[in-house]
C-alpha cells in the first residue's frame, strides 16, 4: 500500500519534478558555513527556517549555495515564480536574521 502511494506521489510529480532529501537541507547548512560564513549556530538557524519551505525551493537553495548551476537551472524549470521569488527573499532575508539571532 505504501508503494503504491509513494508510486502515485512520484507520477504525480512528473519527471524532472525537483523533491528535497535530508540531503537538500545537510547541503544548505554545510554551505551555509562556506558561503555565508556564518558560525555553526547560525548554518543551524538557516537550516531550520529552510525546513519551513517547499521541497522544491528547498533544493534550489541547495544547489544555489553548492554552485550548482545545471541542476540550479532544472529546478527552476519545475518552480513557480512565486517560489521562486519566495527562495530569493529567503537568501536575502535568512543570513541576516539568524546573524542576528531571529
Amino acid at each position: 500500500m505504501i508503494r503504491a502511494i509513494l508510486s502515485a506521489l512520484l507520477l504525480a510529480l512528473g519527471p524532472g519534478a525537483a523533491v528535497a532529501s535530508p540531503a537538500d537541507l545537510a547541503t544548505i547548512e554545510r554551505e551555509c558555513g562556506k558561503r555565508l560564513n556564518l558560525p555553526p549556530d547560525g548554518c543551524a538557524c538557516i537550516g531550520a527556517k529552510a525546513a519551513k519551505l517547499k521541497d522544491g525551493q528547498q533544493a534550489f537553495i541547495a544547489a544555489a549555495l553548492a554552485k550548482d548551476k545545471a541542476t540550479q537551472q532544472s529546478i527552476m524549470q519545475n518552480l513557480t515564480v512565486a517560489e521562486l521569488t519566495e527562495a530569493g527573499m529567503f537568501m536575502t532575508q535568512a543570513p541576516s536574521q539568524c546573524a542576528k539571532g531571529e
